[in-house]
């Protein structure tokens, strides 16, 4: 008994296809949360690499940051603490921990654009209304 009319080949392909798609979706769900956590740390503790926008993370408490340029490879695993290594890197950004702060830190990002709710959960709300985006130095929010 033949319960499909397609090959071989195409049921793998097709079967192929549904794993990456579930990978996919399981890819932004993680995305979605690890958002959300950078999201709540910078507006419970102020400016930091978290809530930067020259900021950037795979998913981890490190990020690349673009504000301090392009460095060397060399320099680039000098950011992440390794100061020796047989493995070439290429040039690119320095690494830095998501609680760290420096004084290129910039936040143009309009968080009113996120739904309530969100922002509710992330702690950017007061009395109903957007709070001012946090100020001065880590752990000294307003």
């Amino acid at each position: 008994m033949e319960w499909s009319q397609f090959s071989d080949e195409e049921l793998e392909r097709r079967r192929q296809r549904s794993i990456d798609a579930q990978r996919a979706m399981e890819r932004s769900a993680f995305e979605r949360w690890h958002q959300e956590l950078m999201d709540r740390y910078y507006w419970s503790h102020g400016p930091c690499c978290a809530g930067c926008d020259h900021w950037s993370s795979e998913g981890g408490y490190n990020g690349k940051c673009a504000a301090a340029g392009v460095m060397s490879g060399s320099d680039v695993l000098r950011s992440l603490g390794i100061t020796f290594s047989t493995f070439i890197v290429e040039p690119g950004f320095p690494f830095t921990r998501h609680d760290f702060y420096c004084g290129k830190f910039r936040d143009d990002f309009d968080w009113a654009s996120l739904p309530m709710e969100y922002l509710d959960a992330i702690g950017a709300l007061s009395a109903g209304q957007i709070r001012p985006s946090p100020k001065g130095t880590p752990n000294d929010t307003e």
